[in-house]
């Protein structure tokens, strides 16, 4: 295909690419994992931007902690509880053709959400400076003990940030609020779309407010990529129908009660996962300088995949399953359940082996290029330190993402609640003592002498090197596991069982894949760290390269000997990139479709 022939393809197609309905699991997850994509890179990108200006540094320390509190409402207002209620029951209005009910619920909920969020906004933005010595007084108490006091001007500029941050999560919320009418119509590609001018804006805040705003130019970045966020949303909605109406909650409808019913519980679930992070962040804080942006570094790149490969088939299964529910076709639930889990493993795991192993080049060559940065030899030992635990989480995190799905999909928000209580009780105990398990290993022994070493575990005394942040990473990866494992033995019971020839040997087939890929890549890895010189970044690019060419190599070849059917899944991404290309994925001829729900077979193709 010539130039030329694209170009015209975008000519044709470009106004309805944006409204375009994917029709099932796959395409949806395909379209959705290729903007996801291009949203990490974006994302990817603004952390170089942010290692070469300002490194692993105090200031963005403080952007970090000011971001945790207004995230920490953003998160369980928005992605946990009232979105993750609202679609299940939208979809149902829409799988029964009651679309103008379906906008009234909708935009009855959109006024009462909007409105609890502008109070939170402006409760924060009034009481930020004693948010902020609260802050500065729980980090105070777990400090190190070489660590100088904080000084009164970190809790002046992270009041202030603060005060800027509070704004973004009423934008947000609203957008996010779209994002889920816009899934349940199955147009995921401009929500993904939405994702990347977010990281636009952000970017856009680096490049030109930092230059002489400093570090506050971060903050109005947020600012301007949630604003874009919304506009990229709002049209395609009022395209599908929405249109604004002033008016409030009607408590007595049977519809409300139920979002409410389903919101409570997983209100609470966020709720615990936010505290932790909040715990997480005031423990880094409190670590070494540059120990909090550096975990938030390395959580982001370990959520690269995570959201490429578990998000996008959470997303894209979704409404799926919540029909599949509605229609009581549990058979079909539980069949697309289990090709959804073993799909996103066939993905994920070569990805999790990427990170693991190359976890080093990864973190040097994202944020540490170029002869200026302010991104140094020891930031790159650091943050690849933490990536290295948090690389556990990548295959729990993506699974889990899928389970609870299923479970919200079932309309049962309160027995991951109560899963999710349990491991949260464990995750800070574990996290306090691995932190300080970790605190006393010699920054100069190899690692997997510390690991191994029983004596560490058994030694309470505080102790603070560099190395104590990797506690908080190692706990984050066991608690993920432990809550998957639990999680799927409760659907395994509830759904009558998984096959074990098609499920529990497949994923069995994946992981021997892995397991040998990962250790044809380690062994290239150590050849290649000889013969090259690692010192040139060149030289690093070459040996990432390499390496996972025989990797990835290795684990097809290997699920072909296996004969494992996900292998389908390689050349279906073409198809269907193909086909969104040419525009053959679906006719946006009209918002609403007939068809729009799937036939009954729950079928994944």
């Amino acid at each position: 295909m010539t130039l030329k022939e694209i170009i015209s393809i975008g000519k044709k197609n470009g106004n309805s690419w944006f409204a375009m309905r994917q029709k099932t699991i796959v395409s949806a997850a395909i379209i959705i994992m290729a903007a996801t994509i291009i949203a990490k890179l974006l994302g990817l990108f603004k952390l170089t931007l942010l290692a070469n200006i300002f490194g692993l540094s105090r200031g963005l320390d403080i952007f970090y902690a000011a971001d945790s509190i207004p995230q920490f409402f953003f998160n369980i207002l928005v992605i946990g509880s009232f979105n993750t209620a609202l679609i299940p029951i939208l979809a149902e209005l829409l799988s029964k053709k009651k679309t103008d009910l379906m906008w009234n619920v909708f935009n009855s909920f959109l006024n009462i959400f909007a409105f609890i969020l502008i109070i939170i906004g402006i409760i924060g933005i009034i009481f930020s400076r004693e948010i902020a010595q609260m802050f500065v007084g729980l980090s105070s108490a777990y400090k190190a003990s070489y660590l100088s006091d904080f000084n009164h001007s970190d809790i002046i500029q992270l009041s202030y940030m603060m005060k800027i941050l509070f704004i973004s999560p009423i934008i947000l919320g609203i957008s996010f609020m779209l994002t889920g009418v816009l899934q349940v119509y199955k147009r995921f590609l401009v929500t993904q779309i939405a994702y990347v001018v977010y990281n636009l804006g952000f970017i856009i805040g680096i490049l030109f407010f930092t230059p002489f705003l400093g570090v506050y130019g971060v903050t109005l970045g947020v600012l301007l990529g949630s604003v874009f966020h919304l506009l990229v949303q709002f049209p395609i909605a009022k395209y599908l129908g929405f249109s604004y109406k002033a008016e409030f909650l009607n408590f007595k409808s049977k519809y409300i009660k139920e979002m409410f019913k389903l919101s409570f519980p997983r209100f609470l679930g966020i709720a615990l996962s936010q505290i932790m992070y909040i715990v997480e962040a005031f423990i880094a804080f409190a670590l070494v300088p540059g120990s909090l942006t550096a975990f938030n570094w390395a959580t982001s790149l370990y959520l690269f995949p995570v959201a490429i490969v578990g998000w996008s088939f959470a997303q894209a299964s979704f409404p799926t399953l919540s029909f599949e529910n509605s229609k009581r076709m549990m058979g079909n639930f539980k069949k697309t359940l289990g090709k959804t889990i073993l799909q996103v493993l066939f993905l994920v795991i070569p990805l999790f082996m990427m990170f693991l192993i190359l976890r080093l080049p990864i973190v040097r060559l994202i944020l540490g290029p170029g002869s200026n940065s302010q991104f140094g030899w020891n930031d790159t030992i650091l943050t690849s330190w933490i990536l290295l635990f948090m690389s556990l989480s990548i295959i729990g995190q993506s699974i889990l993402s899928v389970l609870i799905r299923a479970f919200y999909a079932l309309k049962d928000t309160k027995t991951p609640l109560i899963v999710e209580s349990i491991f949260f009780v464990l995750n800070i105990f574990l996290a306090l003592y691995l932190v300080r398990v970790f605190g006393n290993f010699p920054v100069v022994s190899p690692t997997i002498n510390n690991l191994l070493n029983i004596g560490y575990y058994l030694h309470f005394k505080s102790a603070f090197t560099w190395k104590a942040i990797g506690g908080l990473g190692a706990a984050a990866g066991i608690i993920v596991t432990l809550n998957v494992l639990v999680l799927i033995f409760i659907l395994h019971k509830r759904l009558g069982g998984f096959s074990f020839k098609d499920f529990y040997s497949s994923a069995i087939k994946k992981f021997v894949s892995g397991g040998i890929m990962g250790g044809v890549m380690y062994f290239t890895y150590k050849v290649l760290d000889v013969l090259l010189n690692t010192s040139k970044t060149i030289d690093v690019i070459f040996l990432f390269m390499i390496t996972l060419y025989i990797g990835v190599s290795v684990y097809i070849i290997v699920s072909f000997i296996l004969n494992d059917p996900d292998l389908e899944l390689i050349t279906r991404s073409i198809y269907v990139l193909r086909d969104f290309v040419y525009g053959k994925l679906s006719k946006p001829i009209s918002p609403i479709d007939d068809n729009m729900t799937q036939d009954g077979k729950g079928d994944l193709d």
